[in-house]
This record gives C-alpha cells, structure tokens and sequence, in this order.
C-alpha cells in the first residue's frame, strides 16, 4: 500500500473550559437511537477525542493498519465536532473557537489552521507536552527546530527564549535574500557536538539528498538522551522507502526515478523542493544505525486538540532519542 501520512496520492502508490467541551453543542446529528441523543456523536468518533499510540516498527503496526483506515472514514465527523466545540491548543492550552479555525480541504493533516499551526503542528506539540510537561519545562531545553518561515517556528519563537531556540532554512539556491536567516544544510549543520536537547524538524526529510547521513549529524550534535521530533510524508504502509530520486554526488545533481516530484518550499517558492522519497518505516532502522537508541512512531489522534489526518485519522511523528 504506497500511501504516506501527508494525505496525497503519489505516483506509486487540562481539559477544555466546560462551556466549550459541551458535546451536545454539536449541530448535525452523527447517531439515531432511541437511547441517545441525535446530537451525541457517535462511540466511534467519541474514541477519537484523544488517542495516542506508539509503535516501535512496521510489525506492530501493520495488523491495525486496517481498523485504522477504517477509523479514517470518521474523519467528516470529528470535524462536526471541531466546527462546533473548537479545541483546546496543546502546551498553551488556549481554547481556539471554531469561529478562529480555517479549515482547507479534506486533507485535515495539512490544515484545521489556527494560531499559524496546522493539525500536524499541534500533533507534535502534544508529543512536547506529554514527554516534557508543560511550556515552562520545554523553556529549559535548548531546541533546535529545523525551519525559520512558517507559522510553526512563529509560535515557538513567540513562547521560547531567543538564547534557548535555534532556527535556520536550507538557502542554497533561494529565490530571494533571507538576510536574517541562518543557513544550515542537514548533512553538513555547523553545530558543535552535543548543542542541543531537542531538533525538531518537520516536513523535510522527504527532500534531503543523504537521509543517512542527516540522520548522522542530528545525532552528532544532541546531547545523551536529546530527542528528535518529526514529521513527513510517510509510506506507512509498508517497510521500504519509495524512491523517487538520487543524489550523484559526482555531478551534484540528482538522477530522478521516474516523474520528478516538488513539494511546496517557502525558500523556492517557484521552483519548489524535489523529492528524493517517501519514507517508509525502514527510517526506524536508519535512524537507530545512525547513532539512536530508542526509535519509535507515533500515531496521534486528537479532535479535542484540533489533531487529525487524511486516509488515518490522525498525525503520524517520529520520535528517535539519543
């Protein structure tokens, strides 16, 4: 199955505040039985309010692949939910209504916009939340997040130290001057060893030419028991990784494997970023042969967080600890 988190189709294929977490606010009927309330959603979506689960490879998570596809067609749904209750921002804990929510499309992964985050932003800060507790703990780590131009880096600059956050873009042939940005390539960071608690990095292991070697220098330069936190489109429906270009590093220019494939990219906005694969769950084992000792993928799913997918129901993130 050449399915990936992102919810495109590729060539190969606290608690909220009472008065906001009322469900019998909720407009369109979801249930019809005598027992319960045409306005209560279903048990179904119901389990999908806050679920979390954590796999540490393809073979645990391949025998509920099917129920979670199947939990995926409740997806309008929970939306239901979303556009009637709105939900609680993770970390913050700010009450977003639904007035405040930009939703774009079916792919929910990729939008549920509030607050400059998306549904896969706010997936990530639930995996801060659960493994570092609160803002105020997370503002003790020195972080490193692997992007300046979004709405993401935005929000955590605004809550963290600018002495304890690091961001920086890949401006290697950028389309216009980023002066105030610092430059920084994955397979090559100019961070000294052991500089940082956290890296995280959204969205962009998809387009690196060495995801080996990336995953080398992300090692290098976290502390003992420093973690990673990621997101990108991911094959989970299998094992091996779908390639869809190579690096020569001879000529320095990548040799595609059928069509070529751009991802949109705020640094070449008209050129866009290629793709080099979709990741499959192999990115495990390459990331425990690059130096980490405890692996794992997290599907999180979420409607009381503002946190669901596109074909699964929720956000699929990496976490690799040192």
């Amino acid at each position: 199955m050449n399915r990936c988190g992102c919810g495109k189709r590729h060539a190969m294929d606290g608690l909220f505040p009472e008065h906001a977490y009322d469900v019998s606010m909720i407009r369109q009927p979801m249930v019809q039985t005598p027992e319960r309330s045409q306005l209560m959603p279903s048990k179904g979506v119901l389990a999908l309010h806050d679920h979390h689960h954590r796999y540490a490879n393809f073979n645990d998570f391949q025998p509920q692949l099917a129920g979670l596809l199947q939990q995926g067609s409740l997806l309008e749904d929970c939306i239901q939910v979303t556009q009637a209750l709105g939900f609680l921002e993770p970390l913050s804990g700010e009450h977003i209504p639904p007035e405040a929510i930009q939703i774009q499309g079916p792919n929910y992964r990729e939008s549920l916009i509030a607050n400059g985050l998306l549904s896969r932003n706010r997936a990530i800060l639930l995996l801060l939340e659960q493994l570092y507790g609160s803002m105020e703990d997370l503002r003790g780590q020195e972080v490193y997040l692997v992007e300046a131009l979004s709405g993401f880096a935005l929000w955590m600059r605004r809550r963290l130290e600018a002495e304890k956050l690091v961001c920086s873009e890949y401006l290697e042939d950028a389309e216009q001057a980023f002066s105030e940005i610092p430059h920084q390539d994955l397979c090559a960071l100019t961070f000294s060893d052991a500089s940082f608690d956290l890296v995280v990095c959204n969205e962009l292991f998809e387009h690196v030419q060495d995801l080996d070697l990336a995953f080398r220098e992300i090692a290098r330069v976290l502390r003992p028991g420093g973690r990673l936190l990621s997101t990108f489109p991911l094959a989970f429906g299998q094992q091996e990784s779908i390639k869809k270009a190579l690096y020569n590093t001879a000529t320095g220019e990548p040799v595609l494997i059928g069509e070529a494939e751009y991802h949109g990219d705020p640094v070449r906005p008209e050129a866009g970023s290629l793709v080099y694969r979709i990741p499959g769950w192999e990115v495990l084992n390459q990331l425990q042969a690059a130096g980490f000792a405890d692996v794992a993928i997290h599907h999180i799913v979420s409607w009381k967080h503002g946190v669901l997918g596109s074909d699964l129901p929720g956000v699929l993130v990496i976490e690799a600890q040192r």
